[in-house]
């Protein structure tokens, strides 16, 4: 009479766990990248909502735009831009002024943006640079989360959106075109 089981087949019983775990632990990895993806595409059509909003409501995009556009600004970023003189890809500061602009008029009861789905980050998110950022509704709160653990203030902030491979804070691309007087905002 046999008791217990052979090296062998343990060996054959963690093998299979082995390859399972690889199997489940690779699907999972591409879901969270998906699923980073699909959040910063939305973060990208929700703020170009907004900017199209408050446009549509003032008559002007938000931040004092058209008066910074010159032409040291035009073609900055992105080779698809540098042969034509009337796109611009605004630089990030000038965003984030956008972004506290809409941000007031929420506070002042016009809201133009759904700001439960904003991602922040006190660092600018300059490439090279790796902070998580948070959701702006943590952020306004304060939580451990924060690298100090206090509320962040709107002018504090940074705005954009989680990188898809490690959730990273990312800076919108925003690229205004001046024949058209249209913004289109992306990933970077």
């Amino acid at each position: 009479m046999r008791r217990g089981f052979t090296i062998i087949e343990l060996v054959m019983v963690v093998a299979i766990m082995g390859i399972l775990l690889g199997i489940v632990t690779t699907a999972a990895a591409g879901a969270i990248r998906q699923a980073r993806i699909r959040k910063a595409e939305a973060c990208c059509k929700v703020v170009q909502a907004a900017f199209e909003t408050y446009y549509a409501q003032k008559g002007e995009w938000p931040g004092g735009i058209e008066s910074k556009i010159t032409g040291d600004k035009a073609n900055s970023e992105g080779k698809e831009y540098r042969s034509d003189s009337d796109i611009y890809v605004l630089d990030p500061g000038d965003v984030d002024d956008m972004m506290r602009d809409i941000l007031h008029e929420y506070k002042n009861g016009n809201p133009c943006l759904d700001i439960s789905g904003l991602f922040v980050s006190r660092y600018d998110g300059r490439a090279g640079t790796r902070h998580l950022g948070l959701d702006f509704m943590t952020a306004i709160r304060g939580t451990k989360q924060d690298a100090n653990g206090q509320k962040m203030t709107t002018s504090q902030m940074h705005f954009g959106y989680p990188e898809p491979s490690h959730g990273y804070f990312r800076h919108f691309k925003v690229v205004y075109s001046k024949p058209t007087d249209q913004m289109k905002v992306s990933t970077q």
